[in-house]
């Protein structure tokens, strides 16, 4: 076919579109879609054998519209229940076309034109035309599928007005109820006078068990094989507790009527109305146990402020400083430089497994233990094994403190240490060499045995430190989760700087790391504890 009698065909092919276009306004349903373009194309196509078909919403089928004469056709069709794409495809066939086309709601049509019984060629509608009918189909089926969720949406909308003017006084009433039984029965008794049904039952399960079981009217007895079109019914669920609501024989001056879909409207939302305060009840509680644990962890943050040192002691010829940052509002971590009758000292770090309230009470059990034999004057590795014992005794077996404590002869500038179980504390030399103060051996409360623990004494010389601190430092994170040991071993940093006196070391340190942690969150709490004698 030359150009311009292909312009001239799809020009006239156009004008009988137009003139079709007013009958898909008095469609109703998909189907009467799909017959109406049936209709159409075999007007377009009056010496083809034409076929139509339509694939409706999630439909694992193609439903024949027009059948032409050739046998079999439905071979060259997609899979049946594919979801196609919104846009027409023609696909060539031996003596044919066929052209496809989806739609925006999921179904689809296709037309299928093979030649004549002449056999002439001319007959199979050209490329550009079964393209130009698939264009105009989508067009008018996006117009129809408008119309359709318009006219869906005003009868919802009706429904709705139904529903609210009648639910607004039962919601008022169910709201004030106080008592869990009250509100399902008054639930239940609305939705019967709702309905004009005649009676009403609410089972409640647990566990496929059913717990209790609420009728209305008081006393009626309800089968349970009255089932049928007499009959609706809905569920709702709250923490593992299933509510059935069951409406049985609606009444009216011809009988027994079948329930219709504002009844359900209304069960429906009485029932979810149900399920909304009783979720409403269950977060009010919730809160409440908040609230109460917010104060409980106010009160216990209080605690441990007290417990943590306000100010560290004077040491002449020593300079000392500390830090503490929890993670959370209480923290698991405890340090302290503790003055003894005899004028000596006890350095103290240490780490709960763990974070939050139960880390915080551990904390306070070690501190007051702690104390105590201090003030006893017990020696330092039997006032350890003491420790490991009562440590033990006041926690849980997922619980354990991790410690380093220190007695300091500030005149002698000697340092008796036990480390059990925590991080190598740091002895950093005048000559910038660092030793690590590892003797020890387990942490606190993690076996009831009477280990063996061992101290070591160390000199500390003048223009020499000791730095403690807790796994919070060298694991801190950043956003990709590195560790900062990974970058700036907290070793090196001590070596590079040495020179400063504790407070800027310290200060210096807790830069490093919120630069080198930026906005990730503090997984763990930091706290470090810096002794340094003077020149």
């Amino acid at each position: 076919m030359t150009a311009d009698a292909l312009q001239e065909r799809l020009c006239a092919e156009v004008e009988m579109l137009q003139k079709a276009a007013l009958r898909f306004s008095r469609a109703v349903t998909a189907k009467d879609f799909a017959l109406l373009f049936a209709r159409i194309a075999t007007e377009l196509f009056p010496g083809a054998d034409v076929h139509v078909f339509h694939q409706p919403d999630g439909a694992a089928w193609w439903q024949s519209v027009v059948a032409g004469r050739k046998e079999d056709v439905e071979r060259f069709l997609p899979a049946a229940g594919a979801s196609l794409p919104q846009e027409c495809v023609v696909r060539e066939l031996e003596d044919g076309r066929m052209v496809t086309q989806g739609f925006a709601d999921g179904t689809a049509i296709a037309v299928v034109c093979f030649r004549g019984p002449e056999g002439d060629p001319g007959t199979v509608p050209e490329h550009a035309s079964l393209k130009l009918v698939a264009l105009f189909c989508d067009r008018m089926y996006q117009e129809f599928h408008t119309r359709r969720k318009g006219k869906d949406l005003a009868f919802s909308l009706n429904q709705r007005i139904l529903q609210l003017n009648s639910l607004v006084d039962s919601g008022i009433e169910i709201a004030k109820l106080d008592q869990h039984a009250s509100v399902v029965h008054l639930a239940l008794e609305r939705a019967v006078a709702l309905t004009n049904a005649s009676a009403g039952r609410v089972r409640v399960q647990m566990g496929g068990v059913q717990i209790q079981e609420v009728v209305f009217p008081d006393g009626v007895v309800i089968a349970d094989d009255q089932t049928g079109r007499g009959q609706i019914e809905t569920e709702v669920e709250f923490k593992g507790v299933r509510y059935t609501f069951e409406l049985h024989g609606k009444e009216s001056r011809d009988g027994v009527l079948r329930f219709d879909a504002t009844d359900r409207l209304l069960l429906d939302a009485l029932a979810r109305h149900v399920q909304a305060l009783l979720e409403s009840r269950d977060l009010h509680q919730q809160a409440l146990e908040k609230e109460k644990m917010e104060r409980d962890i106010a009160v216990a943050a209080s605690i441990q402020e007290r417990i943590l040192p306000a100010a560290l002691p004077d040491i002449p010829g020593y300079d000392i400083a500390g830090i503490n940052i929890p993670s959370k509002s209480v923290g698991g971590d405890y340090y302290d430089c503790i003055p003894l009758a005899d004028g000596r000292l006890a350095l103290v770090m240490a780490d709960v497994a763990g974070k939050g309230i139960p880390a915080a009470l551990l904390v306070s059990s070690l501190h007051a233990y702690l104390r105590a034999y201090l003030e006893s004057g017990v020696p330092l590795v039997p006032l350890v094994r003491r420790l490991n014992q009562v440590i033990y005794s006041a926690s849980t077996d997922d619980k354990f403190i991790t410690a380093f404590i220190a007695i300091l002869s500030p005149l002698e500038g000697t340092l008796e240490s036990v480390n059990a179980g925590h991080n190598p504390v740091f002895l950093l030399r005048s000559d910038g060499s660092v030793h690590e103060l590892n003797a020890g051996g387990l942490a606190l409360g993690m076996l009831a045995l009477d280990f063996p623990y061992e101290s070591e004494t160390s000199a500390i010389g003048k223009n020499e430190g000791v730095l403690l601190y807790t796994d919070g430092i060298p694991e801190a994170a950043d956003g990709a989760m590195q560790l900062y040991e990974s970058r700036t071993p907290l070793k090196a940093f001590l070596q590079s700087h040495r020179d400063l006196p504790p407070r800027m070391f310290i200060d210096a340190l807790m830069k490093d790391i919120r630069e080198f942690t930026g906005d990730a969150p503090q997984n763990d709490d930091i706290t470090a504890l810096y002794l340094f004698r003077r020149p």
